[in-house]
């Protein structure tokens, strides 16, 4: 089918708009997702029409709407072509969300309440995964065709497009580390030290990951690390300390977060030494244990005190653990932080290197 430039414009809208339509629902899927998790924590009665759920469920049909679009505008030789693995990943995402649907409400009905790791909640947190990286990938890749010079609408873009990601693959190591799995049927905890040590490896790594991809991918303008980070962190503040009466008065500490990021997306626009981006990659990794709190008190107090994790409780135990824990944690933490810095440099360059051989041919 021959399509005028007109055409292509129009098409290349739609394809577009549907892929920051999956980014949205997405981010309410993992929103709902980690506010489920808090209910879970405070002992809420729950069923599968909890409000979490329902919260969870709507992100996933305006995820839905979204993939419609991508998919109907996937017969479009040129936008396939161009957009082929994100594409696909957004049809495997997709595919696994409404998969897990009808799978959790059949867990519930057959065994009640389920762990953070059911086979259900790991099939909608790998849809999640899948989705919001395949539409970041679009998104990231033609938003210069929408969007020319406006600094809000890219701080928009990005944080649509890279938060979504980053919660989903954020669930995704809690899975494998929290102590949430233990049912009256089944019992999917990790092993304690495994836990903490996945996520001593995982958490900073992904910061500072996604952070710099935030800088990276805007051209390494000042703002965006600040934008994304900030973004995080309340999501986080909203779904995981608001809804626990007994944390609102770390709720100064926590926000406190984000002065460090601030500072090193300052430092970063002033120099562009190698040596300022280790420095910051470094920062952001030692963030891991103050970015996931409250959550991570879980983690660690399994091979720390192993007292009893309850809602009144985890505050005081977290900031025990600042001694105590963050110590022997810290240089990994590091470590990790500039590996998650220079993978992201290498992925960003090789991806810059193909969307220039392609123009060229």
């Amino acid at each position: 089918m021959n399509y005028s430039q007109n055409d292509y414009a129009k098409n290349y809208r739609t394809f577009f708009l549907g892929n920051i339509l999956v980014s949205i629902g997405i981010l309410i899927v993992t929103t709902g997702g980690s506010w489920d998790i808090s209910n879970h924590l405070l002992n809420r009665p729950e069923t599968f029409f909890a409000p979490p759920h329902f919260v969870l469920y709507s992100g996933v049909m305006v995820a839905l709407s979204g993939a419609t679009l991508v998919m109907l505008k996937r017969s479009v030789e040129q936008i396939k072509s161009e957009n082929r693995i994100s594409i696909n990943l957004v049809q495997i995402g997709i595919a696994l969300l409404l998969g897990a649907g009808p799978f959790d409400f059949l867990w519930h009905s057959s065994f009640g309440l389920d762990g953070l790791l059911s086979p259900p909640h790991l099939v909608l947190i790998c849809g999640m995964t899948f989705s919001s990286i395949g539409s970041f990938l679009s998104i990231t890749k033609n938003s210069t065709l929408f969007v020319r010079n406006s600094y809000l609408v890219k701080n928009v873009l990005t944080v649509l497009s890279i938060i979504p990601v980053w919660l989903s693959v954020t669930g995704l190591f809690f899975s494998f580390s929290l102590p949430f799995s233990q049912t009256d049927y089944f019992d999917f905890n990790p092993n304690p030290v495994f836990g903490a040590v996945f996520a001593t490896v995982t958490f900073p790594f992904l910061i500072s990951m996604m952070l710099y991809l935030a800088y990276l991918v805007n051209d390494r303008k000042f703002g965006f690390i600040s934008t994304t980070g900030a973004t995080l962190i309340i999501i986080n503040m909203m779904t995981s300390i608001i809804p626990n009466p007994w944390l609102h008065l770390t709720i100064p500490f926590y926000l406190f977060t984000i002065v460090p990021i601030v500072l090193c997306d300052l430092m970063l626009k002033l120099s562009k030494n190698k040596m300022c981006s280790y420095f910051a990659s470094g920062i952001f990794g030692m963030l891991g244990y103050f970015i996931y709190y409250p959550l991570i008190t879980h983690i660690y107090n399994k091979i720390d005190t192993n007292q009893i994790v309850s809602a009144s409780m985890t505050s005081k135990i977290y900031f025990e653990m600042v001694l105590s824990v963050y110590p022997l944690i810290v240089i990994p933490c590091i470590v990790m932080g500039l590996v998650g810095g220079w993978v992201c440099h290498r992925i960003t360059r090789s991806i810059k290197r193909q969307e220039t051989s392609s123009q060229l041919s």
